[in-house]
């Protein structure tokens, strides 16, 4: 049990960095807020004791956010491309 418990933690980590990774990659400014939450869940996860409660906070915190950044994802990208095609950009 503690072993999986401790494997799970190792994976939590591991899937927080990606996404962090991810975000960083497509991005930037955009949803800092968004890696600034997967950041402390992911150094959260990673200690020997992790806090569940804090965790779960975190994690639904970060969920709602990246529904959020996906839902305005298309329309950002449509601001982005007018504005080019202004010349603003």
């Amino acid at each position: 049990m503690a072993e999986e418990q401790t494997q799970g933690h190792r994976d939590l980590v591991h899937a927080l960095g990606a996404s962090i990774k991810a975000i960083d990659g497509d991005y930037k400014e955009e949803a800092r807020e968004l890696r600034q939450l997967f950041e402390e869940a992911r150094r959260e996860a990673a200690k020997d004791e992790p806090d569940g409660v804090k965790l779960k906070a975190l994690l639904s915190d970060a969920n709602e956010m990246a529904r959020t950044v996906s839902i305005l994802d298309p329309v950002w990208q449509s601001v982005q491309r007018v504005a080019k095609m202004l010349g603003f950009l």
